[in-house]
């Protein structure tokens, strides 16, 4: 499996579309261990650093949302935040390694 499955999930589809990008940005910046984010409203993929894009969320999810990260970094995986500004959504998921080969 190389991309995500795009089910039922709108967000999974934007994803799928822009994953070959998603992917290149994330390997660019791969030594720093940086955040991707896909503004679907733009249609930009942006790379941050992960520990001052995580230290930017609110205090409820915070905490879980780093422990999640720093899980799926250690296994080789890749974390995308999608942002919707048109719907005011901000949401993570979490890849595995299989996923970014």
């Amino acid at each position: 499996m190389k991309r995500p499955p795009a089910d039922a999930d709108p967000y999974l589809a934007e994803i799928d579309k822009h994953w070959d990008a998603i992917v290149g940005m994330y390997r660019a910046f791969e030594h720093r261990k940086p955040m991707i984010e896909l503004n679907v409203t733009s249609g930009k993929i942006l790379a941050y650093s992960a520990k001052e894009y995580l230290e930017e969320l609110g205090d409820r999810t915070r905490d879980q949302t780093k422990q999640r990260y720093r899980k799926t970094i250690r296994e080789g995986g890749i974390m995308v935040f999608v942002r919707d500004e048109s719907k005011q959504v901000l949401t993570s998921y979490a890849f595995p390694a299989a996923c970014v080969v």
